[in-house]
């Protein structure tokens, strides 16, 4: 019988060389307080700096927090959660940290045999998975137009302090990889054992909340004349997952039809003229919770690329709140 291969494990590349064990729940804070797992006294440091995260399916990922000097994986800043792998150097501030993974490594080994017998057979060896999944697309409204009523910088401040935002909240709600697509950012949720649906997607909407009180601030502290609006569009189904490139290039992603649906609600918000609009199997899952149906409104909507009108459920961003706070912390998983 084979023995029990060692945790992962976070090792200080400089120092004494000191090792913290990865394996005491699924969440491991690096910052510079004592609050954090990884405690890093360096004032280059923010106080809530990053997050180790292990998702489901036994995968771990760097988040960064929107900490000032940012995160890097092998001299790459972070921008989204990136998928860590046996050996990646981790660097916050002056620290020089190196993410070791022995199961993972062992896999790789396994892996790289199997890899070479089908290239000579002229296989093609997968790397991307299927999962269920939660979609959001969060887009901001009238850009074209706001484009052209203030300067570029004002214009450049405002999206990339949006984006930032907006990013650190995905997170904050288990979100992961979240995309700036134009005036749009798409984030990805996973869902684990069966029955957690209802409870990921209650998170996703405290999250679209979130974003949205947010967004409704921006005019006051950027000096705008009016406020800034959002619409977004949230599916759930299967999408095929896994990071493209290589290497410094790699980019985690999903793709498949569930995703090109979230992009279509989105769309669909103007057409119906309101804020958020969910997919049916979306919906299907907050039925958990029977305040939904008198909250949330249902209509066809015609969504591009799609013979027939698609059945969607809807709601005003002020009509979302008051369904979240009936909900209370009763939701929460």
């Amino acid at each position: 019988m084979a023995e029990p291969l060692p945790a992962p494990f976070l090792k200080f590349e400089d120092g004494d060389g000191r090792e913290i064990q990865l394996n005491n729940g699924n969440v491991w804070k690096i910052g510079r307080t004592e609050q954090n797992t990884v405690m890093l006294p360096d004032d280059m440091v923010s106080r809530n700096h990053a997050i180790i995260q292990q998702m489901e399916g036994g995968e771990f990922f760097l988040i960064d927090m929107g900490s000032r000097n940012g995160s890097f994986v092998n001299g790459r800043r972070v921008s989204a959660p990136v998928a860590l792998r046996d050996g990646d150097r981790l660097s916050f501030g002056e620290a020089r940290l190196s993410f070791h993974n022995p199961a993972q490594a062992a896999a790789a080994r396994a892996a790289a045999g199997v890899s070479t017998e089908a290239a000579a057979r002229g296989e093609t060896v997968a790397l991307f998975k299927r999962d269920n999944v939660s979609v959001l697309v969060v887009d901001i409204r009238g850009f074209t137009v706001l484009a052209q009523k203030i300067d570029a910088e004002l214009l450049s401040r405002l999206v990339s302090t949006w984006f930032a935002d907006a990013d650190r909240i995905i997170h904050h709600h288990g979100g992961m990889a979240p995309k700036h697509i134009g005036d749009a950012v798409m984030a990805i949720w996973t869902h684990g054992a069966l029955g957690t649906e209802a409870f990921d997607i209650l998170r996703i909407l405290r999250a679209v909340a979130e974003i949205a009180r947010m967004t409704g601030r921006l005019h006051e502290t950027l000096n705008l004349a009016e406020p800034v609006r959002i619409g977004a569009g949230l599916n759930t189904g299967v999408a095929t997952l896994g990071n493209t490139g290589g290497g410094s290039a790699s980019d985690f992603t999903a793709i498949g039809d569930s995703v090109n649906v979230a992009f279509r609600l989105e769309s669909a918000s103007k057409e119906l003229g309101t804020d958020l609009v969910l997919g049916t199997t979306t919906f299907g899952y907050l039925r958990l919770w029977p305040p939904a149906v008198t909250h949330f409104r249902t209509s066809e909507a015609n969504l591009k690329g799609y013979d027939a009108p698609v059945k969607t459920w809807h709601i005003s961003f002020a009509a979302l709140s008051e369904f979240l706070a009936q909900q209370g912390k009763e939701g929460d998983a």
